[in-house]
């Protein structure tokens, strides 16, 4: 069996880095949304949809790597199994506090017409 060098374990590091960090920017509209955000509603689902993708497409390998590891002998450590249920109770919780301030942003400025839907 060949080990991975030095440098190709940092390489993987730095990519995991970029795209998390990425997924944090894409995502951190979201923490502070107000009144003055839904004026591009377009821009911020994408947003939203591509920073969740992201996370979730993480949650997977890290889900998959944990519960499914490359050899039989192969030891799974404890942290690995903690860090996946930390990120999975931190996805969850943004998830709600995102549906949460959609629906207060929504009940206070309702659309002025009500037939708008129809």
């Amino acid at each position: 069996m060949s080990s991975k060098s030095d440098s190709e374990k940092a390489f993987g590091w730095a990519v995991n880095t970029v795209v998390i960090a990425s997924a944090v920017w894409l995502l951190s509209p979201f923490l502070t949304i107000d009144a003055s955000d839904a004026r591009h509603p377009n821009a911020y689902v994408y947003r939203l949809a591509l920073g969740l993708m992201i996370l979730l497409l993480y949650l997977g390998k890290l889900a998959f790597d944990v519960l499914a590891p490359q050899g039989l002998a192969y030891r799974v450590s404890n942290v690995k199994a903690v860090a996946i249920i930390v990120f999975g109770m931190l996805i969850l919780g943004f998830l709600i506090y995102i549906v949460y301030q959609a629906g207060l942003l929504y009940l206070e400025n309702p659309p002025p017409d009500p037939n708008v839907f129809l």
